[in-house]
C-alpha cells in the first residue's frame, strides 16, 4: 500500500472516525508482524541503591513484551554514529525483517543522517509503514505525504478560520511510545491514546529539554517527574501511541517559537479529537503522578476543577498513577462518573445554561481559556481557530511564519464561505471570544439567550449575555426549549428574529425587588377606525430580580409554539432604524394562540435586527 493513498484515507480525522475497521484491520496486520519478536524489557531510571519499590506506581517501574519497544540508550543513538549500512541493520534487527538497501532506502537514511536524527526517531518515522511499503518509492512516498498533510491543514483554514472539515482534523504530532519519539500525524496514521492531566502551578513544575520531542521546545512537567516512567505507564496500559499535550502541542520557547501562533489556530481547537477514539489516562494528581490520599480533589488545581479537562472527559478512561490502592481509586471513579455524567447531561440537554454550568465552578489560566473550552461543546458546525491575535483581512500567506505582534494573522486557501467559524486568541479577552463564539453556536442557544436571560448584555449585543453575565447566569427563566431562531448575517454582522412584534405596550408592576416570581401587568392599547379605542389588560410574571421600571415598550413574542399557559416575551425599544434593543424578559399569562387576535393587538410579523 502506497503511504500517500493510506494517508490521503486517514489525515482528515472525520475520515478516521468512518474507517476505524481500515485502520484497525492495519493495526491487526502489524501486532502479526510483532507476535515473532522476542521479548524487550524497558526498566525505570532509578539512582543508584534505591529500591525500584520507591517508585509508587507499579506500572511505571519497568515495561516487559515482545512488541517492538526499544530502549532509551538505543533511541538516543546518533544515526551518524551508525551509518546506513548500520542503520539499516538495527531496524531489521528491531522489527525481524530482512530487507536489502535499495537506492531509495539509502537515500531516504542518508538524509536522516543530514539531519541528525537519532535512532529513536529514524526508527519514528519508518516503524509504521515498513512492512508494507515499496522499498524502491518509499523516500518520494514519504515526500508526498508531508506535503499532502501541510496541503489539508493549510486548506482547513480559511482567513484565519476554520471550516467544517477543519473542526475534525488529527492531531499534527503524537507520541510514539515504541521508539519514545513525537512524529507527526502523517507518519503515524494511529489514531492515539489521550493523557489528561492537570497542571501543577507552576512553583511546581520544571521545563525539561528532551529528545522525545526532539529538543522543539522545552517541556513543562510537575517537578518530581520523569517522563520514561510515563512513558512504561502507558506501554504497560496497552497504548502504542499517545496525545500528551506537553509533548505534542508546541509549548512556549524553544528556537522554533514563532511557529507557535500558526500552529495553535488549528491545533488547540482540536484538543477534544485527541480524546475522542481510543481510551483516555487520566491523572488526576499531576501528569505521571501517584493519585494518593493526600490528593485533595476539591483544590483549585485538581483535575475536576481544571477548565480544559472537560473536553478530555471520556466514557472509555483508566485511572493513570494508579497505587493499587482500590478504596481511593473507587472515591475517583465516584467523582469521575459525576463528572461524566454532568457533560453527558449537558451534551444530551438543549439549553446553553446547562453547557455554562459546567465552566461556572472551574479554574483555568486565563478566563479566554474557559471560552475555548466551551467552543468544544457548543460551536455548531465548525469551531474558531486559535489565533494570537484576531485576522480581519483576507490575506492569504505561509502560517508558519505568523507574526504575533501582526494584526495580519490569516491563512488559508480556501474558499472563504466555507470558513463559518471566527478564530480564537489567546491574547485577546474572554468578551471578545465570546462574541466571536456566539456566532456559530446554534441558533437555538442564541435564541434561549435572548427570551431567557433577564437583563440587556453589552452595549453593541444587548439582546444576549455578556461573558461575565454568562457565567453569573445560573438559572433558568423558562422550562421551555425551542423559541424560535436568532440567526446571524455574516456579511452584514447582524443579529434577526423572525418574530412578532407590536410596537407599544405598557409594563406595570415589576419595577420593585420582591421575592420571585414578581407578578405585574400587561396592557396592550389599540385604536382603529372600524373598532374604536381598545384595552387589553394580561397578567405577567418574571421568575428574576431584574427591575423592569413602569412604562411604555415594544414586545416581541416568542414565536414558537409552546405548549404551555405561559408566553415568554422581551421587551424592550425600537430604535429609528427599527433594530430592537432589549430590555428583560417576562412571561404573559393566557396570551391568546390566535395569531388574528395578535394581529388585533397591532402585532406585525417581521425580520427583527437586534442590538
Amino acid at each position: 500500500m502506497a503511504i500517500q493513498i493510506l494517508h490521503a484515507e486517514t489525515t482528515r480525522y472525520v475520515a478516521v472516525k468512518s474507517n476505524t475497521n481500515a485502520l484497525s484491520k492495519l493495526r491487526k496486520t502489524y501486532l502479526q508482524y510483532y507476535s515473532n519478536l522476542s521479548n524487550v524489557t524497558i526498566n525505570a531510571p532509578i539512582e543508584d541503591g534505591l529500591p525500584i519499590e520507591d517508585i509508587k506506581v507499579p506500572n511505571q517501574r519497568a515495561y516487559t513484551g515482545s512488541k517492538p519497544v526499544i530502549p532509551p540508550s538505543l533511541a538516543d543513538t546518533p544515526s551518524a554514529s551508525l551509518g546506513v549500512d548500520r542503520l539499516l541493520q538495527m531496524l531489521n534487527s528491531t522489527l525481524g525483517t530482512k530487507y536489502d538497501l535499495t537506492p531509495s532506502l539509502s537515500s531516504l537514511l542518508k538524509s536522516y543522517i543530514s539531519k541528525e536524527y537519532d535512532f529513536g526517531t529514524v526508527y519514528g518515522y519508518l516503524r509504521p509503514i515498513w512492512f508494507d511499503c515499496d522499498l524502491n518509492d518509499i523516500q518520494d512516498s514519504m515526500r508526498t505525504s508531508e506535503a499532502d498533510d501541510l496541503e489539508i491543514r493549510h486548506e482547513v483554514m480559511v482567513d484565519g478560520q476554520i471550516t467544517e472539515e477543519g473542526l475534525r482534523m488529527a492531531p499534527r504530532r503524537i507520541w510514539d511510545l515504541f521508539s519514545n519519539r513525537v512524529v507527526p500525524w502523517w507518519v503515524a496514521l494511529h489514531t492515539p491514546w489521550g493523557i489528561s492531566h492537570a497542571w501543577l502551578d507552576i512553583s511546581h513544575r520544571k521545563k525539561v529539554d528532551t529528545p522525545i520531542n526532539g529538543h522543539e521546545w522545552p517541556v513543562p512537567i510537575p517537578e518530581d517527574v520523569n517522563l520514561d516512567l510515563v512513558r512504561i505507564e502507558m506501554l504497560n496500559l496497552g497504548a502504542e501511541y499517545a496525545w500528551l499535550d506537553v509533548l505534542c502541542l508546541r509549548q512556549e520557547g524553544g528556537q522554533n517559537e514563532k511557529l507557535r501562533a500558526g500552529e495553535w489556530m488549528l491545533d488547540v481547537p482540536n484538543i477534544g479529537n485527541a480524546y475522542i477514539l481510543e481510551k483516555v489516562v487520566c491523572y488526576f494528581n499531576g501528569l505521571g503522578r501517584p493519585v494518593e490520599l493526600s490528593f485533595d480533589s476539591d483544590s483549585a488545581r485538581s483535575w475536576f476543577k481544571r477548565t480544559w479537562t472537560l473536553q478530555e472527559t471520556s466514557d472509555n478512561w483508566t485511572i493513570g498513577g494508579d497505587t493499587g490502592d482500590e478504596m481511593l481509586n473507587e472515591e475517583v471513579r465516584k467523582r469521575f462518573e459525576s463528572q461524566l455524567e454532568s457533560v453527558e447531561g449537558a451534551t444530551l440537554s438543549l439549553h446553553v445554561v446547562d453547557y455554562l454550568s459546567l465552566l461556572r465552578d472551574r479554574t483555568s489560566e486565563k478566563d479566554v481559556d474557559k471560552v475555548a473550552a466551551l467552543t468544544y461543546f457548543l460551536a455548531s458546525n465548525s469551531t474558531p481557530a486559535h489565533n494570537e491575535t484576531r485576522p480581519t483581512t483576507a490575506t492569504t500567506h505561509d502560517y508558519t511564519t505568523i507574526d504575533p505582534t501582526s494584526n495580519d494573522n490569516s491563512i488559508g486557501t480556501g474558499d472563504l464561505t466555507s470558513a463559518i467559524a471566527p478564530a480564537y486568541s489567546e491574547l485577546e479577552s474572554a468578551e471578545a471570544a465570546w462574541t466571536a463564539l456566539v456566532k456559530v453556536i446554534r441558533w437555538y442557544h442564541r435564541s434561549q439567550m435572548l427570551f431567557l436571560y433577564h437583563e440587556p448584555g453589552p452595549e453593541k449585543n444587548a439582546w444576549r449575555p455578556s461573558w461575565q453575565q454568562a457565567m453569573n447566569w445560573d438559572t433558568r427563566t423558562f422550562s421551555s426549549v425551542f423559541y424560535g431562531s436568532v440567526n446571524h448575517d455574516m456579511k452584514t454582522g447582524t443579529y434577526s428574529y423572525n418574530s412578532w412584534r407590536i410596537e407599544s405596550v405598557q409594563v406595570q408592576g415589576l419595577a420593585t425587588l420582591v421575592a420571585a416570581p414578581r407578578k405585574g401587568h400587561l396592557i396592550v392599547q389599540t385604536r382603529s377606525w372600524y373598532r374604536g379605542r381598545h384595552r387589553y389588560r394580561y397578567k405577567i410574571s418574571a421568575g428574576h430580580q431584574y427591575p423592569i421600571p413602569d412604562g411604555v415598550y415594544s414586545l416581541l413574542l416568542c414565536n414558537a409554539y409552546l405548549d404551555t399557559k405561559a408566553t415568554p416575551c422581551v421587551v424592550g425599544k425600537t430604535l429609528p432604524d427599527q433594530t430592537f434593543i432589549k430590555t428583560s424578559v417576562f412571561e404573559v399569562i393566557d396570551w391568546p394562540r390566535d395569531k388574528k387576535k395578535w394581529k388585533s393587538m397591532g402585532a406585525k410579523d417581521s425580520c427583527i435586527v437586534l442590538g
